[in-house]
């Protein structure tokens, strides 16, 4: 194989990696956001603002994922015949995810502030219930950010050792 196709395949993998992990962290809000509507509206005496809120929430969510995984798509982009273009690939998505898991970061801190305003007029039996599900969303956001961010790490130490394996071997034909 050669190494630029060995190479383009590791990059090709991140990027079905990150494709795969939006449209499932995606998919698992809207399912989220139509079991906590349910849920919501099978509570008696729940305020409309509450309503609302929770609503708002999935809304505000689901656009910043698609925000995050159209900048991917588009900043992964990438010249082939660049003979550095995996590595630089690499470096974008890795500097990407950095600074959107910040940002999925402050949105988490804003969503658990919103969970505990919106469920502050419920019963107190619901408040656990609702927590569970603010919690479910945030863990899976933070486990998709651990995995792509273990997986960026192994593409590098590949391509890194490509390299080596690649410059041994010129060394080796020039002598």
């Amino acid at each position: 194989m050669e190494t630029k196709d060995y190479s383009k395949q590791i990059v090709d993998f991140n990027k079905n990696a990150a494709k795969i992990g939006f449209d499932t962290i995606i998919a698992f809000s809207g399912q989220a956001a139509k079991l906590t509507e349910s849920l919501v509206n099978a509570v008696p005496n729940v305020p409309e603002e509450v309503k609302k809120s929770s609503s708002m929430f999935f809304k505000e969510q689901e656009k910043s994922l698609k925000n995050m995984q159209s900048y991917v798509d588009g900043q992964l982009s990438v010249d082939w015949t660049s003979q550095d273009a995996p590595t630089k690939s690499i470096e974008v998505l890795e500097q990407f995810s950095k600074q959107a898991f910040s940002q999925a970061n402050s949105i988490k801190d804003e969503s658990k502030q919103l969970t505990e305003k919106a469920t502050a007029q419920m019963p107190e039996e619901a408040k656990p219930l609702v927590n569970i599900w603010n919690d479910a969303i945030n863990n899976s956001l933070s486990l998709f950010q651990d995995s792509l961010t273990k997986s960026l790490e192994l593409s590098k130490e590949l391509l890194n050792k490509e390299s080596a394996v690649k410059g041994e071997a010129k060394a080796k034909a020039t002598k």
